[in-house]
């Protein structure tokens, strides 16, 4: 049974997801909680309890927020995928019924000298004559809007993850506004670069730019369909009437072939949803970077790392759901322009196959696109491995501060 091309793709994804999450725990968190370690043992008791505060909340709140928005881009998926086929259904479904019963009267024709001993020739084509025209071709699937939540389930996902996890940090701190407070303002500015990587803080803003560059120029080259929606790619055949070895005649009927493309119908919403992620995640790193800093300079670097760890986790959901968009127009761009590069000309009396230059575009886009696919994967795991980070750091600090490390392994000094 042959397997398909989205299932290996699912499976290797799957593959790099889980090499991922492995070196996460091997290396990432044992480095974190070692560093938390050698800060909170410098502390005396009161101010660890302050330095476990600096990590209160986020890393469940993370976890949840993430859950979430995994189900969102699940179900959203499934729906699309439900959607389209009974879009399909509906669609081709008179078609095939057509075409079958056609198909059967004709074999029954065929077969009537055997069935009725004497049929004539002429009773034969009587028969043929009854049946009518057979369907020339299946009409065109009204599948743009199923097609359009499938693409733009990626961002949604991202918005409700960032959206939840804002609620919850915001509820926290709410309830916590009546206990004494441990921070203050510090005059040095810091920006939504401040904490984290940065080639992590940038891959977002990167990928919006490429994502809404990408679906601009494909909007400015794509041709309404028979609903009057931007969702073609048309391209001419047959209509060149010289070539590279000199002029000659076409007799080849010229006309065009077109193919489901990210026009202006899938663009504009996609374009939309991007730039309300990229201000949802400028506002959030810049929250994280001005909150007040805490009033202790010995937890300055417990507060750093905090920060780090949230600025990560944002950026690697955002440019997660990004790369994600970005590698599904980059492979069904690649994938349309593929398709129409193929056309046939006149050579010497004879037809010739050839391609035009737009194959090269073709396969660029398609490559780029599993490569987005990949750096996707990775910018998850990022935002994973900052949320791991984020629930070890406050389990260990928690118990630093309650002296509980006897219960367990040794994480500090007695």
């Amino acid at each position: 049974m042959e397997i398909l091309t989205s299932t290996n793709l699912i499976l290797i994804a799957a593959t790099i997801l889980v090499a991922g999450l492995v070196w996460v725990v091997i290396r990432s968190v044992p480095r974190t909680r070692g560093k938390l370690k050698a800060e909170t043992a410098k502390l005396d008791s009161p101010t660890r309890r302050a330095a476990a505060t600096l990590l209160a909340g986020w890393g469940a709140a993370a976890g949840w927020a993430l859950g979430a928005g995994i189900a969102v881009y699940l179900a959203s998926r499934v729906a699309a995928s439900v959607w389209l086929r009974a879009r399909t259904d509906a669609d081709l479904g008179p078609y095939y019924d057509a075409t079958e019963e056609n198909f059967q009267g004709f074999m029954a024709c065929q077969r009537l000298p055997e069935s009725s001993s004497g049929a004539t020739e002429t009773e034969v084509q009587h028969c043929m004559d009854a049946l009518g025209e057979a369907p020339i071709g299946p009409p065109e699937v009204n599948d743009a809007w199923p097609l359009l939540l499938g693409w733009i389930s990626p961002l949604v996902a991202v918005l409700v993850v960032l959206g939840l996890l804002a609620l919850l940090l915001a509820r926290r701190r709410a309830a916590a506004a009546g206990e004494l407070a441990v921070h203050s303002a510090q005059l040095r500015p810091r920006g939504i670069m401040s904490f984290g990587p940065r080639w992590a803080l940038a891959i977002p803003g990167i990928a919006a730019l490429l994502l809404v560059g990408l679906l601009v120029a494909t909007g400015l080259n794509s041709s309404p369909d028979n609903w009057g929606r931007f969702t073609q790619l048309v391209v001419p055949r047959n209509s060149s009437a010289t070539g590279p070895d000199g002029g000659y005649g076409l007799p080849l009927t010229p006309g065009t072939e077109s193919a489901l493309f990210p026009g202006w119908f899938f663009g504009i919403p996609l374009m939309v949803a991007t730039l309300v992620l990229l201000l949802t995640v400028g506002i959030l790193l810049r929250s994280l970077a001005q909150s007040p800093r805490p009033v202790d300079p010995s937890i300055l670097e417990i507060d750093d790392l905090a920060r780090t760890l949230k600025a990560k986790f944002v950026a690697g959901v955002s440019g997660a759901g990004l790369m994600t968009a970005l590698g599904s127009m980059g492979i069904h761009t690649g994938g349309a322009m593929l398709t129409m590069a193929g056309d046939v000309r006149q050579v010497e009396g004879q037809a010739e196959f050839f391609y035009h230059d737009s194959m090269l575009s073709g396969v660029y886009l398609a490559v780029a696109g599993l490569l987005f696919w990949v750096l996707a994967i990775l910018m998850l795991v990022l935002a994973v491995s900052a949320m791991i980070e984020l629930v070890a750091a406050r389990s260990l600090a928690v118990a630093v501060a309650l002296d509980e490390e006897n219960q367990g392994t040794t994480f500090g000094t007695h």
